[in-house]
């Protein structure tokens, strides 16, 4: 399928004259239909190294203005250029055409944009854009970019990235990156760079990595990592073993087979390993630590830092009293003599960055005061006033021999606390007699 070069057309009066009445009636049509008539749009690309098959193609789906998940990297040597595959496919729900729009050659690269007839349209994306052919939903078509680094600086990286906007919703905006390593003669290794992660205080944080020989012969790397003193990092081989499926980055229970290198790497070989950080039992919520991967071969070497926070609840409880008979706002404490009515007011607050589970209160009345009958609430609201919250959503709590006694939290039962998550803070109020 080949890209549309020109948008342009000329025509009679009486065609003028069709054009205008068909696209009455396009307008026409939707008025009438409502606003189901009109259709999402939504530009999808992919991208794949030119020698991988289709199913290789990475970001189906995935929409970024800015690519970071749908990126592939390859090495270029003089003479034998780095070249990709990138589709635009339609994803939206009616027809649609796409403005392309890549960087051009420069001194230090040569890019050329060729369709699936051969044509090179890097004048056009590098220039104002190029604008597809109308595509179906569902429809696609594509784009080899080739590479030429003009001098070849062992390991220099040249990045290219096409973007897609659809005409239809200018909004509507996908980038696939490509990454050009330059490779003369020289060993040269790629270290893939996951995200940041988070886990619980004792919690095992698995990091998915691929350490690819980008080089022109055989290499093997060693493997290695740094943490900061608390935090453990261990490496274990992506190997599918205990019933997954290797490479996958997915580790699996019965994925434990240490590894501190790669053994020996062909040109292009991969290997895929796992980092696994252990959080401390004693992090604190908001703990961080830079895990730093380090590889070394042959005359190549790479290195990654990944962070790590905790995430924990922190679960505060604060207390305070008004004075109903005289007036007052709660305070931590307040003025009051014998047969004053005061009202108590007890704030349960998940501080921390996860859930806080099994949320219990165990708490005795003050001396010297008779608890009002009825009393007892369990509020979102800080007021003491207004309808109870839902014992699904809050919790129970009820005042017995003296103790108030509370299960807090959504799912809580008589017998156990529930979850309340980060930010949540429930109220209980009660009324009491000074004696």
């Amino acid at each position: 399928m080949g890209l549309a070069g020109s948008n342009k057309y000329s025509a009679s009066p009486n065609t003028l004259f069709r054009r205008l009445a068909q696209l009455c009636c396009a307008l026409f049509f939707p008025f009438f239909m409502g606003n189901g008539a009109f259709a999402a749009c939504q530009p999808d690309l992919m991208v794949r190294l030119a020698s991988e098959t289709d199913a290789a193609y990475l970001g189906e789906g995935i929409y970024e203005s800015t690519a970071r998940v749908q990126s592939r990297s390859q090495p270029a040597y003089p003479g034998l250029p780095a070249q990709f595959r990138v589709l635009v496919k339609n994803a939206g729900d009616q027809p649609d055409r796409f403005l392309l729009t890549a960087p051009g050659s420069s001194a230090a690269v040569t890019v050329s944009y060729l369709d699936a007839a051969g044509v090179d349209r890097s004048a056009a994306l590098s220039g104002g854009g190029y604008l597809t052919a109308l595509l179906a939903p569902g429809e696609s078509l594509f784009l080899l970019v080739r590479v030429t680094p003009a001098a070849f600086t062992a390991g220099a990286s040249y990045r290219v990235a096409v973007t897609a906007v659809s005409v239809g919703e200018p909004l509507a905006v996908d980038q696939a990156k490509t990454e050009t390593i330059a490779c003369l003669g020289t060993a040269a290794v790629i270290v893939s760079a996951p995200p940041d992660g988070t886990g619980a205080p004792g919690v095992v944080v698995n990091y998915p990595y691929t350490v690819t020989n980008v080089g022109n012969a055989d290499n093997a790397f060693a493997l290695s990592a740094t943490l900061p003193g608390g935090w453990r990092g261990e490496l274990f081989a992506d190997d599918g073993a205990g019933g997954g499926v290797a490479g996958d980055g997915i580790r699996q229970a019965g994925e434990i087979r240490a590894c501190l290198g790669t053994g020996n790497l062909a040109p292009g070989a991969p290997y895929r390993f796992f980092l696994a950080v252990t959080v401390p039992e004693s992090a604190a919520d908001g703990a961080r630590a830079e895990s730093l991967l380090a590889v070394s071969g042959d005359g190549a070497s790479g290195t990654d830092r990944v962070d790590t926070t905790a995430v924990a609840p922190v679960v505060v409880l604060s207390e305070g009293v008004r004075n109903l008979t005289r007036g007052g706002i709660f305070a931590p404490s307040a003025d009051a003599v014998p047969g004053d009515v005061l009202q108590y007011r007890m704030a349960v607050t998940n501080g921390g960055s996860a859930p806080a589970t099994s949320v219990t209160i165990d708490s005795p009345i003050p001396a010297g005061l008779t608890v009002a009958a009825d009393s007892l609430l369990i509020s979102l609201a800080s007021t003491g006033e207004g309808a109870p919250c839902a014992a699904t959503e809050c919790g129970l709590a009820r005042i017995e021999q003296g103790t108030l006694t509370a299960q807090l939290g959504a799912g809580a039962t008589s017998a156990a606390g529930g979850t309340l998550p980060p930010g949540r803070t429930i109220y209980l109020f009660f009324k009491a007699q000074i004696q």
